[in-house]
């Protein structure tokens, strides 16, 4: 998110959001049958704990950053309803610089119509599998 914000422009903020865990949402629509009924049918009880937040909570929160009632300025990181530090490597330099090229690379090929990823993103993978 830092290197994000970092090369915005002036006036577009680039703010990450955690909802933290909210069942009841669909994440484990391609899970076996036991989980996808405990996701939709037990898990959601747990929205009654800090442990898990609600949809509609979730909902509110990312409204907030949105709106500007949680303060959250560019390439900051919201965990639920406020700010927070994000991960300690999240804050080098080199790794945004390096995850930057890297998306670059794969929406690129997206872009230009490949099946996913390029050769060169995929370099040792796709000698592999052609082997």
């Amino acid at each position: 998110m830092h290197e994000y914000a970092r090369r915005m422009p002036v006036g577009i903020d680039a703010v990450a959001y955690n909802p933290g865990f909210v069942p009841g949402t669909g994440l484990a629509r391609n899970a076996g049958p036991v989980s996808r009924f405990a996701m939709r049918r037990i898990l959601p009880v747990m929205t009654l704990t800090p442990f898990a937040t609600s949809r509609n909570a979730a909902g509110r929160y990312l409204a907030d950053v949105v709106l500007g009632i949680t303060r959250a300025p560019t390439g900051s990181y919201v965990d639920r309803g406020r700010e927070a530090r994000s991960s300690k490597e999240s804050y080098d330099p080199q790794r945004e610089r390096e995850l930057w090229d890297a998306v670059e690379r794969f929406a690129a090929a997206y872009a230009a119509g490949a099946d996913g990823l390029s050769g060169e993103v995929m370099s040792g993978s796709s000698r592999q599998i052609e082997q």
